[in-house]
């Protein structure tokens, strides 16, 4: 039995069992759905991680090109969704997001607040069900602590995007109660349950842990909250934040890939690197990212020899983030740019067209105006082939890794250059862990003292880590979230590095409280 056929049949016996499940439309709506309580169920392995693995679903949502993910890149610098022509106008959704024009009625908004708390409202809803067994499971501390991490991550996507939002830890909450939280509040919450539950945490990185949330998954999540705890509070905790992160380095359960791409291959489910990675088997019912079909242009199915043809033609990156890549720097080719051939076989016999048929299919990342005239706005933007593209169709069963070893050394690297150290984070970013360093196998020299600044630290994870989903994060703490770009974006104020709460939800919930700015 293969790797990803393992995985299939660990993640999908929750699909067999039905024994717990939970619908939410929002925080206004948390009563649990329970279908059967079996009383003797939750006895053996294979029973916990079914009854565990709703909590899971959600997740996949998380990954591109889903609302979640655009909040989280389209209102930043690393990818744009030009309007084509008449393509991709979408109300002018993508345009308010890339310009900082949005209001609280963007449906991104609404999908990204129902992400947040239908995945909660799931959790709350199995932890009542595994409250209610008699006798209780023998497990069920460690079924528990499982349990609430992944409401923890819930918990962090919603202070990070929405900052000051309500504490819901059952679904049978008053209305009157689900009222804004400071976001210190919510760190402190967040902090204390992941605190709290860490020592019932399973250690063992193996098949059987894959995707789920261990000790280390835990620490990443503590690193990241702590590495922005002068966001969400205004008080740093780089000292905490370099603690999680050596606890991960120093287990020794994780190592770096030598060869960068293999950790975005359709079995990814093999590196070492990735921490917790949401699984995705489009073959074996896992669902599927659809980044594939929505970044390729329509004729790029010629280019690859992709059995499906389907594409959208739409997100890419433009030419100021493309250029953050020095040119003999691996990670580039991430990137589709320039003429493209047939089945990739450079010679004029096999130059490829638009759809047109007249103008060479040219990907250019320069982008000077946000709604581009046909033809032009075909081939406009570098289109991304991080992923290894599914050529049996667009359907990606590549996991996506949420945290990667890599990210964990770059935490700590900042958390250890904001604390006056820049020799410690020197050596932490230029270490090397199966041989290799992250610059080493990007083909790169290795971090130089004239780098180690906050412009160098923020310019090397968006070359390690773009299009992975921490970008607006990024930006966010090293100020330039902001900030003036191509094209026609002008500075915006600094009520935009939090997005409104829904304008639905205000609709439903008269006590939530709009975020200042809105």
């Amino acid at each position: 039995m293969t790797i990803k056929e393992m995985k299939y049949k660990s993640f999908t016996a929750i699909l067999l069992t039905g024994l717990v499940t939970v619908l939410s439309d929002s925080c206004t709506k948390l009563e649990p759905h329970v279908y059967d309580r079996v009383q003797n169920f939750w006895r053996t392995p294979d029973q916990i991680a079914a009854g565990i693995a709703p909590a899971y679903i959600d997740l996949r949502n998380y990954a591109p090109f889903n609302s979640l993910y655009n909040l989280n890149e389209v209102s930043t610098d690393e990818i744009i969704v030009p309007t084509r022509g008449s393509d991709w106008y979408d109300n002018g959704s993508w345009e308010k997001m890339w310009k900082h024009r949005w209001a609280p009625d963007v449906y991104l908004f609404e999908d990204g607040w129902q992400f947040v708390y239908a995945g909660i409202a799931r959790v709350n809803s199995i932890l009542q069900a595994v409250d209610e067994i008699v006798p209780p499971p023998q497990d069920s501390v460690s079924i528990k602590a499982e349990l609430k991490m992944i409401r923890a991550f819930y918990y962090y996507i919603g202070i990070d995007l929405f900052g000051n939002i309500p504490i819901v830890q059952n679904n049978t909450i008053p209305l009157s109660q689900l009222t804004n939280k400071s976001r210190t509040e919510v760190f402190e919450y967040i902090e204390k349950e992941i605190k709290g539950n860490l020592p019932a945490l399973t250690e063992e990185v193996t098949l059987k842990t894959y995707g789920r949330a261990t000790k280390w998954f835990a620490e990443a999540l503590l690193a990241k909250l702590y590495l922005n705890a002068s966001v969400y509070t205004g008080t740093p905790r780089w000292a905490d934040c370099i603690a999680a992160c050596d606890s991960i380095l120093l287990s020794d359960n994780y190592s770096l890939e030598p060869n960068f791409f293999d950790n975005f291959t359709i079995n990814n489910e093999g590196s070492k690197e990735n921490i917790f990675a949401i699984p995705f088997d489009a073959t074996h019912g896992l669902n599927y990212f659809w980044l594939q079909p929505a970044t390729l242009h329509y004729n790029s199915w010629q280019t690859f020899g992709l059995q499906d043809r389907g594409a959208a033609n739409g997100p890419c990156s433009t030419e100021e983030y493309y250029n953050l890549f020095d040119s003999t720097d691996i990670r580039r080719k991430m990137f589709l740019v320039g003429q493209q051939y047939i089945d990739q076989i450079k010679d004029s016999a096999h130059m490829q067209y638009d759809r047109s048929g007249q103008i060479p299919l040219n990907f250019d990342p320069r982008i000077q105006t946000f709604s581009i005239p046909l033809p032009q706005g075909e081939v406009a933007g570098a289109r991304c082939a991080k992923w290894e593209f599914n050529k049996e169709s667009g359907l990606m069963s590549n996991d996506f890794a949420v945290f990667r070893l890599s990210d964990i050394i770059l935490m700590k690297a900042e958390a250890q250059l904001r604390s006056g150290d820049a020799a410690g984070a020197l050596v932490t970013i230029n270490q090397q862990i199966n041989g290799v360093s992250i610059r080493s196998r990007a083909h790169l020299p290795d971090f130089s003292a004239s780098e180690m600044n906050l412009d160098g630290l923020l310019k090397e994870r968006a070359r390690e880590l773009s299009w992975e989903g921490w970008r607006r994060n990024d930006e966010i703490r090293f100020g330039h979230f902001t900030d003036a770009r191509i094209p026609e974006k002008a500075k915006s104020d600094d009520y935009r590095m939090l997005y409104p709460i829904p304008q639905i939800e205000l609709d439903k919930n008269p006590y939530l409280k709009q975020n200042p700015g809105y």
